[in-house]
């Protein structure tokens, strides 16, 4: 019982390591106010969905002056 506890434990670490440099990759390409503030998990997803939502503006309008 115990391999099997020590085997997902093992597992979760991983997938919160890969999930955690996602996020910090996501970070890296996200526009931010304070580059010395790393933001939060939460925080770096508001962002990510404004920033999303700036660009799809910024491509309707540019498609409608064509």
């Amino acid at each position: 019982m115990k391999k099997r506890r020590l085997a997902a434990n093992a597992r979760e670490r991983r997938r919160m390591n890969g999930l955690n440099e996602a996020f910090d990759r996501l970070r890296e390409v996200i526009p931010s106010l304070d580059a010395d503030h790393k933001l939060s998990k939460f925080e770096t997803l508001q962002m990510a969905q404004t920033y999303i939502n700036a660009l799809r503006e910024l491509l309707d309008r540019s498609e409608d002056n064509r």
